[in-house]
């Protein structure tokens, strides 16, 4: 039994952790306590040794259990080795939070598990910035065959339908819709322009190691254009990724995917990786009889290849390109392509998207000087995209380049830092838009984007911390583009952590890309109010956003949770207002003329409430509304109200359960007044329920099954499309879709790892 003074030394090192945690975690290390479960309660284990794999960065436990290690850049896999105990390989995600360790002796049955579980998503003490981290554990959480699906276990993005027959989906966040979400890939332009909305689907989930998301004003380093938030994209890298990884995944509607990643350490300072990815979906289906195929049929393939450098002497640098062909046709069941394209014998929509890119990155850290560093960031895109929606014709192309330098130091001590750079967007788009009638648009532009920034960071680690930035950035359109934005942080206790947020964003809004589900409907489109001769003739989206974030951390009957409390609001000072109210066969488009805001509250909670079971639980309210041309309006298809409950459940032999449910409050309609009785929508739709689950299975020698369903209540939009059968009439609309179309669906798949 552990005696008074050893408890009372336990609960001494407990809390001087718990205070310290923020402090050397920032200082990038890793902070644990490793012990033995015995019928008394968890036992320390002295003298354990922790190290880095294929390194001689290690340590040992004290007399307690505790240790703490610094990160290095080579891995992110620690070894855990004691004597009597069989050594286990843990993969850190997230090294700021407080690892529980667990080992279980050899002789138990001839089975040794090492325990390190860490919450799939953590809000973090030590960042200014409010990041919530969410690692390939919480991907795991649900099928994630790409970047839109990895948030279907995630509170603060909105997933959803953009219409009822080209089966793409969009991300809200704040309640704003995606684009005004900067989207990056290990934080340089990702999905972004023309790929807005398509682009999520370009980002297979077994490619991807953890995603960040910032909600609002992100740092001022990363651009202009975060007005909602900011996600950033972590594909898996060669010094940290599985030697092979192999996914498979199939569902009865004939979905089937397959994911084979490769990596090879060369020597000691050169390893690679090969991501691909191939996907199908070649059956038709119509589960609600509209006589429309519920989701298009198609493929993509998908090939990523990346090279890591890295020596002694402080240079680190990394290059790779990605090519990418997607293909989807969608449309009536008898829609045939070779014979009913360009007519109105059949409905059909076609999308074909193809996209090449590469990326590099050249980094050197000063020795002895490891706060002192310069890195340069290049990448560059060729996109085209192909489409055809009935007798409308969307074709794009965009090719971009980027580059960013940044330099990096101290002013004084390191808790004066500041990073400083330059940087330069260019973008080129060729968009032609063919509609019925005669009605046929051109939008060309080329936008030259050079840019300046500072951001300084005050971290005094234990109280407060305060990143001011400044960006400007000279468009040659639509001139000068300045970015002031402000963080803070005060720990108001060891477990208590208050943030604030001000800051503004910027964009050039491609208004066709990212509305191209009005091409799926007879409404004419309308451009009005127009304030610019550039681009469609809008100048950029603008907006100001202030927002404040409450962590707590508590323990309730022994056992850990974090409350995460945020308010953001957001205020446009100029946006492209796209108005379905006006007039039901039209889709009228016009720079804004009034208010146009939205408030965003957010609750959410998670709890261990046992041994290995985590319960999440959120709630969040949204208010956007804007000045349309009949007044102050909510904005149609959000949903005020959303709760949210994830249950995960992990045995000691391998089973893992996970269960979400979602209760989705009511959404605003667009206005159907106009239309025939028949062709008339409510003023809002009903709210609804959401349950999904998953069960996975460990087998050993790294194989893993999983088998899941989505929308187990079988909830359904029933009428999705209005006016079915007349899809080249007045008032054909897809895309008034707020629910599921599929009902019911279930998976199943297989991960294999070899490291």
């Amino acid at each position: 039994m552990t005696s008074f003074s050893q408890t009372i030394k336990l609960l001494l090192a407990g809390v001087l952790f718990m205070v310290l945690g923020s402090s050397m975690m920032a200082q990038d290390q890793v902070v644990g306590r490793i012990t033995e479960a015995t019928v008394e309660g968890p036992t320390p284990l002295p003298g354990a040794t922790v190290y880095w794999v294929n390194t001689a960065t290690g340590t040992t436990t004290d007399q307690d259990g505790f240790f703490t290690l610094k990160t290095v850049k080579l891995t992110n896999r620690l070894v855990i080795s004691y004597v009597g105990f069989e050594s286990d390989t843990l993969v850190i995600e997230s090294p700021e939070v407080f690892l529980n360790i667990e080992m279980r002796p050899e002789q138990r049955e001839g089975e040794v598990t090492v325990e390190g579980r860490a919450p799939g998503t953590t809000f973090g003490h030590a960042e200014a910035i409010n990041t919530i981290k969410m690692s390939e554990r919480e991907l795991f959480k649900a099928a994630c065959c790409n970047l839109s699906e990895s948030f279907e276990t995630n509170p603060s993005v909105d997933v959803s339908f953009t219409d009822a027959v080209s089966g793409t989906k969009q991300i809200r966040m704040l309640g704003l819709a995606g684009p005004n979400v900067m989207i990056s890939q290990e934080n340089m332009p990702g999905i972004r322009g023309l790929a807005a909305n398509f682009g999520l689907t370009f980002l297979p989930g077994p490619w991807i190691q953890g995603i960040q998301v910032t909600k609002g004003a992100g740092s001022v380093a990363n651009g202009y254009e975060s007005i909602a938030g900011h996600i950033n994209v972590e594909l898996k890298k060669p010094q940290e990724s599985e030697k092979i990884y192999l996914n498979g995944f199939l569902n009865p509607q004939g979905r089937s995917e397959l994911n084979f990643n490769f990596t090879e350490v060369i020597n000691n300072e050169w390893a690679m990786t090969t991501l691909s990815h191939a996907n199908v979906s070649p059956f038709k289906f119509d589960v609600n009889n509209d006589d429309f195929l519920d989701l298009p049929v198609g493929y993509q393939l998908n090939l990523l290849n990346r090279w890591v450098y890295m020596d002694d002497a402080g240079w680190i640098g990394q290059f790779g390109f990605q090519v990418m062909k997607d293909d989807r046709r969608g449309g009536v069941l008898d829609f045939d392509p070779e014979i009913d394209r360009g007519g109105t014998d059949a409905y059909g929509l076609g999308i074909d998207t193809e996209r090449v890119s590469f990326f590099a990155k050249l980094g050197y850290v000063f020795p002895r000087q490891e706060y002192k560093t310069f890195g340069i960031q290049v990448s560059g895109t060729d996109h085209r995209h192909r489409s055809y929606f009935g007798i409308r014709n969307y074709d794009g192309v965009q090719q971009s380049a980027y580059t960013n330098l940044i330099y990096q130091s101290i002013i004084g001590d390191t808790r004066h830092k500041f990073r400083t750079g330059l940087s330069f967007q260019y973008d080129f788009y060729d968009e032609q838009l063919m509609m019925e009638g005669g009605q046929d648009f051109d939008f060309l532009r080329a936008e030259y984007v050079p840019g300046a920034f500072f951001e300084y960071t005050y971290d005094h680690l234990e109280g407060f911390t305060v990143v001011a930035g400044l960006r400007a950035d000279q468009h040659n359109l639509f001139g000068t583009l300045v970015t002031p934005r402000l963080h803070t942080r005060l720990a108001l206790g060891s477990n208590t952590t208050l943030r604030t947020t001000a800051g503004r964003g910027y964009r050039v809004a491609n208004i066709i890309s990212e509305n191209t589900a009005i091409l799926a409907t007879s409404r004419a489109i309308s451009f009005q109010g127009l304030q610019s001769v550039h681009g469609y003739g809008y100048n950029p989206e603008s907006a100001w956003n202030f927002g404040a974030n409450l962590v707590q951390d508590f323990r309730l009957f022994y056992r850990y949770g974090t409350i995460n409390l945020d308010y953001y609001h957001t205020r446009f000072d100029n946006r492209v207002v796209l108005d379905l109210d006006h007039n039901t066969q039209e889709a009228l488009f016009y720079g804004l003329d009034g208010q146009s805001f939205s408030n965003t509250a957010q609750v959410e909670m998670i709890y261990e409430a046992g041994r290995r079971f985590e319960v999440r639980l959120a709630y969040r309210y949204l208010d956007v509304r804007t000045d349309f041309t009949t007044g102050l309006l909510e904005n149609p298809l959000i949903p005020r109200h959303r709760s949210f409950i994830n249950l995960d459940y992990e045995t000691n032999n391998g089973w893992h359960f996970d269960l979400t449910t979602q209760w989705i409050g009511q959404q605003r309609l667009p206005d159907t007044s106009g239309n025939p009785e028949a062709f008339q929508r409510a003023d809002y739709t009903p709210s609804y329920l959401l349950v999904n689950a998953q069960v996975r299975k460990q087998l050993g020698k790294g194989w893993e099954v999983y088998v899941g369903g989505e929308n187990l209540n079988n909830f359904r939009q029933d009428d999705p499309i209005i006016a079915p059968d007349d899809p080249f009439g007045a008032y054909f609309d897809t895309s008034m879709v707020w629910a599921p179309i599929l009902g019911r669906m279930y998976y199943a798949g297989f991960r294999y790892k070899v490291f």
